[in-house]
């Protein structure tokens, strides 16, 4: 059985930790009171709340059905690295720079499995991304509304589903109806943002792999994901050549 077909619906867990060990350590892993399961039940509960958001539309977004793989897929690894960054500060858990950690994991999976440059670009930028919304309208965010729409370029729709599952899979005892409002508000307000800078073109696969020759596509989305990072933080002139220099 395939990665995709082990995604279901329903999940195949079994057939999902032989295709993707690095989600092993997962299991048990225990997180904050706002989460009612380990890491690894969260993970197959975002998925199977994409595919629930994917049906109902309860947030209007628009994911191409060429994009399904991708989220989903996004979905299954955007907390890949929670195992290798979880600490307790004062019986508080953390999870600090999962999502920017996750994202070099991502790669390494999606490079394993030969998985298509633009579902690796779409992967690592959810996961590098996936905790944005919830906080795109703090006065200490590095990702205000509208570089939060840059960073995520052509995956904008993408990344309000996946970060609205995200946010109906943790039912744990601290969570409340108002901060399951709050961020549907928010994932609103960033699918607003998003449009509103669009159209946001997917980038020229091809062009970029000639200045990789050789590497596989896994490495050409990933890439990709970073130089639109680079470029949305204003990190740098040439946010392909750096990019291509921190591969």
């Amino acid at each position: 059985m395939g990665l995709l077909e082990a995604l279901g619906p329903p999940p195949d867990a079994a057939a999902i930790l032989e295709r993707v060990p690095e989600l092993g350590p997962s299991r048990g892993l225990g997180q904050s009171p706002y989460h009612h399961l380990d890491t690894f039940g969260h993970t197959l509960e975002v998925v199977r709340r994409v595919d629930e958001e994917l049906r109902l539309g309860s947030l209007g977004a628009r994911v191409e059905a060429g994009r399904v793989e991708g989220l989903r897929l996004a979905a299954l690894l955007h907390d890949v690295a929670k195992p290798v960054t979880r600490g307790e500060v004062e019986g508080r858990v953390i999870f600090v720079a999962h999502d920017s950690l996750g994202a070099l994991l991502v790669r390494r999976v999606c490079r394993r499995l030969g998985v298509a440059a633009l579902h690796t670009d779409m992967a690592v930028t959810l996961t590098a991304l996936h905790l944005k919304i919830g906080f795109m309208e703090h006065p200490g965010s590095d990702y205000p509304p509208e570089r939060l729409a840059l960073a995520a370029g052509p995956f904008g729709e993408e990344l309000a589903v996946l970060s609205w599952a995200d946010r109906l899979a943790a039912q744990g005892p601290r969570l409340k109806d108002e901060h399951i409002e709050r961020h549907r508000r928010l994932c609103g307000r960033f699918l607003e943002e998003s449009r509103g800078r669009g159209p946001h073109p997917v980038p020229e696969y091809r062009d970029l792999a000639r200045r990789l020759p050789g590497a596989p596509e896994a490495d050409v989305g990933y890439v990709a994901a970073w130089a639109r990072l680079i470029a949305a933080r204003g990190g740098s002139r040439d946010p392909v050549g750096l990019a291509v220099r921190l591969l």
